[in-house]
């Protein structure tokens, strides 16, 4: 406990004392005021996945993240040389998880990863337990200096282009909640937003070009080592902003024409990249689906064997392996692979199986219609996807408390929004691009979530970037020198 306080101090006082982590702009106290804030809500958050969701012990990604991380950490004590191997991707890795991480499970997403991005925060968390000795909260402590960087990035980056003040702007990008509980936690959100404040900025903060390419490639990379589909659907984006503003007439137009024309004619022309599109999708959604059910997979010599919850009753349990007990009809998945599940019909033969991954039903889970590797039904998901994303949890809707916060946000954003639509003010050329370069960002990422994930708790997590981005075009249009007639 003292030395968690003394870490604490330490990293308050240096975010008062060390100008580089001062907030330009800003009285020198308000950074380190909203870190000691995001600590106190990082503690929530453990007590959120220990209290609420894991019944005394950390529990979820938290947890697993957590415990595999000290996995990991423990193998430099083995041989610092394969520990070092593993933390920067040398080397035979599957040789290297067969001798050290056989008891993880998040170390390897398979082929439906482009990267993995699970690896790469439990790679962090490794690095912090040299200092942490295993106290979570010592994560939270370091995590939150990550994602408080990212925050001062993104207000440099946005402040200029807002009739705000400077310290309104940092407020509401920093202490919007859902970004302030997820980035104050141990997931990968704080790395994230370190990635999309440094983006930001490079975008869009008046630098010389070497800061900006530096800041911008750091923040892509950043990106994309931790939450990889945010980049993905950022890329439409940032081709309609550069278009935007190259065209000399008809800009909007001439940008969504160029942007999306060909795409349309490929995908028409094209069945086999419709297919795959399709698979991925449906792949995902049938993944994520399962996981909200709840289900078991077990680990066979050369695939998976998925049961459903109702099918657990049925399988003998004993610590972290499974056995049938009946002949029961199942899914078999194969390693690493995003190939179509197989049904599968299986007898009791004494076989034991170790329990890779186990998970009861989510309180948030809602149906959505299954894609089915149609790529016609993906589209015809595009209404219940960005519904789904943009305005849900509603008050009908399954779970525990914590989706009254989540409602009350969605309801003061959308305010927000209306507001300053009603008090906009005139745009240059600059920020009309932007604000459509958003908008691309927030359908493109709100589809992504809404057509594969039909978890209410996942779906308020995911989509923090997408309300950033509208936090900022409400940043943009309005006009605090306005004055309200009547």
């Amino acid at each position: 406990m003292i030395y968690t306080v003394v870490l604490f101090v330490a990293f308050f006082l240096a975010f008062r004392y060390l100008k580089f982590l001062q907030t330009p702009y800003l009285n020198p106290w308000v950074t380190p005021l909203v870190y000691a804030l995001k600590v106190a809500v990082g503690f929530y958050f453990l007590y959120i996945y220990t209290a609420f969701y894991g019944n005394g012990s950390l529990s979820a990604d938290a947890g697993a993240f957590m415990e595999e991380s000290a996995i990991l950490n423990k193998v430099i004590y083995q041989s610092p040389v394969d520990y070092f191997k593993l933390l920067f991707g040398i080397g035979d890795q599957d040789a290297l998880v067969q001798v050290y991480l056989q008891k993880t499970s998040h170390w390897d997403s398979g082929a439906q990863a482009i990267i993995s991005d699970n690896r790469n925060i439990l790679r962090v968390h490794s690095l912090i337990h040299f200092i942490s000795r295993g106290d979570a909260a010592i994560h939270v402590l370091v995590m939150c200096i990550f994602s408080l960087i990212g925050m001062q990035q993104l207000y440099l980056g946005v402040r200029r282009h807002t009739s705000l003040s400077d310290l309104t702007t940092f407020a509401l990008l920093a202490l919007f909640p859902s970004i302030l509980f997820w980035t104050s936690g141990i997931l990968k959100e704080p790395l994230l937003f370190l990635g999309i404040g440094l983006f930001v900025r490079g975008i869009l903060d008046r630098v010389s070009t070497r800061k900006k390419w530096f800041l911008i490639l750091a923040g892509a990379t950043l990106i994309m080592s931790f939450k990889p589909y945010v980049l993905i659907c950022a890329v439409p984006a940032i081709l309609f902003f550069a278009l935007y503003r190259m065209l000399p007439r008809y800009k909007a137009l001439g940008a969504l024409l160029i942007l999306f024309v060909p795409l349309i004619i490929a995908l028409a022309s094209l069945s086999g990249v419709r297919e795959q599109i399709a698979h991925v999708f449906s792949r995902k959604q049938f993944d994520f689906k399962n996981v909200g059910r709840g289900g078991l997979h077990a680990q066979g010599d050369t695939c998976f064997y998925f049961f459903e919850a109702a099918q657990i009753p049925q399988l003998e349990i004993r610590g972290d392996s499974v056995k049938m007990l009946h002949p029961m009809d199942i899914k078999i998945l194969k390693f690493g692979s995003i190939d179509a599940p197989i049904p599968a019909h299986l007898e009791p033969r004494g076989e034991t199986w170790f329990i890779y991954f186990r998970n009861d039903r989510s309180d948030g889970f809602i149906e959505t219609q299954m894609i089915n590797d149609s790529f016609g039904q993906l589209m015809r998901n595009v209404p219940e996807a960005l519904m789904n994303t943009l305005f849900r949890p509603y008050y009908t809707d399954p779970g525990s408390w914590l989706k009254y916060p989540a409602m009350l946000e969605v309801f003061l954003l959308f305010l927000f929004l209306a507001v300053a639509l009603f008090r906009r003010r005139s745009l240059p050329d600059e920020h009309k691009a932007l604000i459509g370069a958003l908008l691309i960002f927030v359908v493109a990422l709100c589809l992504t979530i809404g057509w594969v994930t039909p978890v209410l708790g996942a779906i308020v997590r995911y989509r923090i970037p997408a309300f950033a981005a509208l936090l900022i075009i409400a940043l943009l249009i309005y006009d605090s020198k306005k004055k309200t007639h009547g």
